[in-house]
């Protein structure tokens, strides 16, 4: 991945996006919704599923990285 600083813009649109959506409620409903899937489509998953598995559990762990963090309010 290249090294590049985030604009001005990105950051801002994070730091006000985790003000008004708490990083524990995200990773739980994001939790609830994905599991709820998993076990509607235990048969016929997409082939590229692999794929998904990685980006989501690489989505989780930035969201543990956001609960750590101490995001002025």
């Amino acid at each position: 991945m290249p090294d590049n600083k985030f604009s001005k813009e990105f950051l801002d649109g994070v730091r006000f996006f985790l003000q008004d959506h708490s990083p524990e409620r995200i990773d739980k409903n994001l939790r609830l919704v994905f599991f709820d899937y998993l076990r509607n489509q235990r048969e016929g998953l997409p082939t590229e599923f692999d794929e998904v598995l990685d980006d989501i559990e690489a989505l989780f762990t930035l969201i543990e990285i956001m609960r750590n963090e101490k995001w002025v309010k």
